[in-house]
């Protein structure tokens, strides 16, 4: 549909230049008030992306999202996370209206959403206590109670794991497609990464492969936020196997999961983890990398640059409070206090320290399950880098796959097209299980 209304001249009579471009400057129609616009900070531009992308199974709306836009300053995380709270918190309102009227499919859906947008606010919430985990909680409490609503309901679990829990969800597909010998059912795990939800890999992972019959358990582990809200103490730690085989040991119990069909996806960070894990648990029939990191601590010195990562200077979260921003920028002074958080140390350098362990190394050639590697081709030298060591030195089968800008999917982890991604990836994990015996 064309935009706005032509003017079509008169076929005899000659067009002059002056007038063969329409202008629309005096039309008294407006198709759209929200302009297509993002923001010049990269970061920003990726979270905004990255919470549009959800849109594709409910977690957002396009118009929600970028009319948000105009209310946020750019490059300020405080002004993004009021921003994004704000949001939330009225589409919160709308869907407590909506169950109080009895209307449930409404009030679910508008709960999902603001889920999303609770998260999308703790991301750049300051600090990592306080304003972070209450948004985090209430982006929590959001999808819980929507997850309910769903059909089949989406089923909280808590792991069990060393003197503390693992929450996560069960997404269990309907009935009309679930197939599998005694109600067992292929299952896969999704594994998040720095500072993602089990929330947010629901529509990533739950709702696609549950709608492909699939199970799908996405947790948060040691480390992200959802974990450490109840779990202060179980920071990231470089053997992640260890949580990991917890939630399999706790899954492979169930009478609907087939121990026989049971795949790991790692996302960002979560792709070490799950490469880690199906290098020395062979209950993992097939492993996603989605994009493969072999090197954490490579990857983070690409990211925040080499001059900031190898700087002499010491930092500890408490050094950065009130330093004016020319002098070192807002998201480098929340960076460093959730970097030192989430991994239990006391400053900078005892985070850079401790991110040297966090290598695949050796480890991948004792990957042998069949891998599938994903990767979009704009995130950048290193991690393309890090995606074709990982193809070339892991030890089983393996199939790459690059998105291409005009897939509409070349962004880290795909999160411009998520549908896409998920079918990549489920009709891949269709092709591994087919050739595992059932029962």
């Amino acid at each position: 549909m064309t935009s706005g209304a032509h003017r079509v001249p008169c076929p005899v009579e000659p067009i002059r230049r002056e007038e063969s471009v329409v202008s629309f400057e005096d039309s008294d129609v407006v198709r759209s008030a929200i302009r297509v616009e993002g923001f010049r900070d990269d970061e920003f531009n990726y979270q905004l992306i990255r919470a549009l992308g959800v849109a594709d199974y409910g977690g957002s709306t396009v118009g929600e999202c970028l009319a948000l836009v105009a209310e946020i300053t750019d490059g300020s995380p405080k002004s993004w996370a009021l921003g994004f709270e704000r949001l939330a918190q009225r589409v919160e309102e709308r869907g407590r209206a909506c169950l109080g009227a009895g209307r449930r499919v409404s009030g679910r859906d508008h709960l999902l959403r603001a889920s999303t947008y609770y998260r999308t606010a703790e991301y750049y919430a300051e600090g990592v206590t306080g304003e972070a985990y209450r948004t985090g909680e209430r982006s929590q409490a959001c999808f819980a109670e929507a997850a309910a609503l769903l059909d089949p309901p989406v089923q909280r679990l808590e792991i069990p794991f060393e003197g503390g829990a693992l929450p996560g969800y069960l997404v269990r597909p309907p009935a009309s497609v679930a197939s599998g010998s005694d109600g067992r059912l292929p299952t896969l795990i999704g594994v998040g990464g720095f500072d993602s939800s089990a929330e947010e890999l629901y529509f990533h992972l739950g709702a696609p492969g549950a709608e492909r019959g699939w199970n799908v358990f996405v947790f948060d582990g040691p480390g992200q936020p959802g974990c450490m809200r109840s779990n202060p103490s179980m920071t990231f730690r470089p053997d992640y196997d260890v949580p990991i085989a917890a939630v399999i040991d706790e899954l492979v119990r169930r009478p609907d999961v087939d121990p026989n069909r049971l795949a790991l996806a790692g996302q960002s960070f979560g792709s070490y983890f799950a490469a880690r894990s199906a290098a020395v648990d062979h209950r993992v029939r097939a492993l996603v990398a989605n994009p493969p990191m072999v090197d954490m601590g490579r990857y983070m010195e690409a990211w925040v640059g080499t001059k900031v990562f190898r700087m002499s200077r010491d930092v500890r979260p408490a050094d950065v409070i009130g330093v004016p921003e020319d002098l070192m920028p807002r998201q480098m002074q929340w960076g460093i206090a959730a970097i030192c958080d989430r991994f239990g140390v006391p400053s900078f350098h005892a985070w850079r320290d401790a991110i040297a362990d966090y290598r695949l190394g050796d480890r991948a050639a004792d990957i042998t399950c069949p891998t599938l590697a994903l990767i979009g081709d704009r995130e950048g030298i290193e991690p393309r880098a890090q995606f074709d060591a990982f193809v070339n030195d892991v030890g089983g089968p393996v199939s790459p796959v690059v998105f291409r800008p005009e897939d509409g999917a070349s962004t880290h982890c795909q999160s411009d097209n998520i549908r896409l991604s998920a079918q990549v990836t489920f009709d891949w994990l269709d092709d591994q299980m087919d050739q595992v015996p059932t029962g």
